[in-house]
C-alpha cells in the first residue's frame, strides 16, 4: 500500500519537522543541565545546527519539479510551533500586558530563525543533492519515518522520567497541572533549578509528546486506510492521556501506587509506538508473501512469552524502585529486588534463546535476524547494568546526596529495560507479519513443507 503522492510532501514536512525538534528539545535538555559556560554555548549552536540539518535532509529529498527552499520553510515552521510550548518558560515582565508583549516578539523570532535556518539549510541540500536522490524521494515512506520518530519521541520521555526518580524528584513540584502556582507552559526558566528543573523539564516532554501523539493519531486518517490501525493509535492516544493523568495525581496525591502504575505504563505506551512503526513501515506494507514453516507456531509463542516475561520484570523493577525508601527509615522492600533478581536469569536465558532462534533459523528474512541479534546483544547489556545500578545504589551511605554515577547507571537501566521490551515486541509483531504456521506432514521429504 503506497501513500497517496498529493500527501507526500506533508508526510516528509512531518517526519523531518518532528525529527528537528526532538533533536533540539534533547540537545536543549543537556545544555539546561548546566554543564558550564563554554559546553553550555556549544550545546546552543548545536541545537541551532539541527535546523541547518534539518532543512538539508528536506532539501536533498526534494523531487527535481520541487523547490528545496520552500521544503525548508515548511520544516521550520513545524518546528517553531512546536517550540511555542517552551515559549512561555522565557516571558518576563511583570505584567500580563508585558508578558504578551513578550511572547509575541519570541514567538516572532522562534519562526524567524527556525525558518531561515531550515531554509539556508534545504537550499543547500538541494544544491548538493544528485538528481538520483532527488528522484527517489517520492518512493520514500515519510510517514513510516514519522511514526518512529514519534517512538523516540516516547523515548526520550522515559529517559527524563529515569532521571525524576533516580533523582527523587518526583514531588519537587508539588502541584499539577499548575507548576508551583503558574500555568504550566509559562513556569519560569529561571526558577527551574535542581529537582525541580527535572521534573518540570518532563512534564514538558509530555506534553511534545501528547502533541506528536495527537498529531499521529489525525495523520492515521490521512495516510492510513488500515481501520484497526487507526483504531490503535486511537487507543495509543488514550493511554497517553491516562498516562499525563497518573502522573500528575501521582504528584497530588503523593502515591507510590500511580507512580508504579505511570511507570510501567510509559515502557507499554513505548513499545507500542515501536509496533506502530512497524505497521507502517515499508517492509510491512509490502507484497512479500508469509514464510510458511513448521517451526512458526513455535516462535510466534516464544515471542509473545517473552513480551509477558519483560512486563512482569519491568513491574518488579519499578515495585522495588519507588518503593525503597529512605535510608533514615529502614527496612527497604527488598523482597521485589530479590525475585526482580531471581527473574532476571530466565528472562535472560528466554531472550538469548528466543533471539538465537530468530537469528539462526530465519537469516534470509528481513528484520528477524536483526531484531533477534540485537536482543541478545540488549538482554546483556541490560544484565550488566542492572548489576552495576545494583551495586552504586547500595554503596550509598545514609546521608550522602544521590550520586552521579547512581542516577547515570539507574537511569540506563530503565531506559535499556525499554529497548528490551520494545525489541521483543518487534518480534513479537514481525513473527505474526512474516512467518506462517504450517503442519507437518509425514509423507512429505525432510525440508519440505505442507502447502498453506
Amino acid at each position: 500500500m503506497r501513500e497517496p503522492h498529493i500527501y507526500q510532501h506533508r508526510g516528509r514536512t512531518l517526519a523531518i519537522g518532528f525529527a528537528t525538534t526532538v533533536a533540539m528539545w534533547a540537545v536543549a535538555y543537556v545544555s539546561m543541565m548546566k554543564p558550564g559556560l563554554v559546553m553550555g554555548e556549544v550545546l546552543f549552536g548545536v541545537t541551532l545546527a539541527c535546523l541547518l540539518a534539518g532543512g538539508f535532509i528536506a532539501g536533498r529529498n526534494t523531487s527535481p519539479h520541487e523547490r528545496p527552499w520552500l521544503a525548508g520553510l515548511k520544516v521550520g515552521i513545524v518546528s517553531a510551533s512546536l517550540n511555542l510550548l517552551l515559549i512561555g518558560s522565557l516571558l518576563g515582565g511583570e505584567t500580563q500586558e508585558e508578558k504578551l508583549i513578550q511572547g509575541i516578539w519570541w514567538a516572532l523570532g522562534a519562526y524567524g530563525v527556525s525558518i531561515a535556518l531550515a531554509t539556508i539549510g534545504a537550499a543547500a541540500g538541494g544544491a548538493l543533492a544528485p538528481s538520483e536522490v532527488r528522484s527517489a524521494s517520492a518512493s520514500r515512506n515519510w510517514f513510516g519515518l514519522f511514526t518512529a520518530v514519534a517512538a523516540v519521541t516516547v523515548f526520550l520521555l522515559l529517559i527524563t522520567g529515569g532521571l525524576v526518580t533516580g533523582l527523587e524528584a518526583g514531588l519537587a513540584v508539588p502541584d499539577w497541572p499548575n507548576s508551583f502556582g503558574h500555568n504550566m507552559l509559562l513556569y519560569p526558566l529561571s526558577e527551574m533549578v535542581g529537582g525541580i528543573y527535572y521534573e518540570h523539564a518532563h512534564r514538558l516532554y509530555g506534553m511534545l509528546v501528547g502533541v506528536t501523539c495527537i498529531t499521529l493519531t489525525v495523520s492515521m486518517f490521512i495516510f492510513e486506510k488500515r481501520a484497526w490501525l487507526r483504531v490503535l493509535a486511537i487507543g495509543v492516544l488514550l493511554a497517553v492521556c491516562l498516562q499525563g493523568y497518573m502522573g500528575g495525581h501521582r504528584v497530588v496525591k503523593e502515591s507510590i501506587a500511580l507512580a508504579i502504575a505511570h511507570g510501567v505504563l510509559g515502557q507499554i505506551v513505548f513499545a507500542t509506538f515501536i509496533a506502530i512503526a512497524a505497521f507502517t513501515s515499508a517492509t510491512w506494507k509490502s507484497d512479500r508473501a508469509m514464510l510458511a514453516a513448521p517451526s512458526a507456531a513455535t516462535d510466534r509463542k516464544f515471542s509473545l512469552i517473552l513480551v509477558v516475561l519483560l512486563i512482569l520484570q519491568l513491574v518488579l523493577g519499578a515495585l522495588y524502585r519507588h518503593l525503597r525508601r529512605d535510608y533514615n527509615n529502614p527496612p527497604e522492600p527488598l523482597h521485589p529486588l530479590y525475585t526482580h533478581i531471581f527473574m532476571a536469569m530466565f528472562v535472560t536465558m528466554a531472550a538469548v534463546f528466543i533471539g538465537g532462534r530468530s537469528w539462526s533459523k530465519y537469516r534470509d528474512l528481513p528484520v528477524l535476524p536483526t531484531v533477534g541479534k540485537w536482543l541478545m546483544l540488549t538482554v546483556g547489556t541490560q544484565l550488566l547494568l542492572g548489576t552495576i545500578a545494583m551495586f552504586v545504589a547500595w554503596a550509598r551511605t545514609p546521608d550522602s546526596d544521590i550520586p552521579v554515577v547512581e542516577v547515570v547507571f539507574t537511569t540506563m537501566h530503565q531506559a535499556t529495560g525499554a529497548l528490551l521490551l520494545a525489541m521483543a515486541t518487534l518480534l513479537m509483531v514481525w513473527t505474526r507479519r512474516l512467518l506462517k504456521p504450517v503442519a507437518i506432514t509425514a509423507n512429505l521429504p525432510t525440508g519440505e513443507h505442507a502447502p498453506a
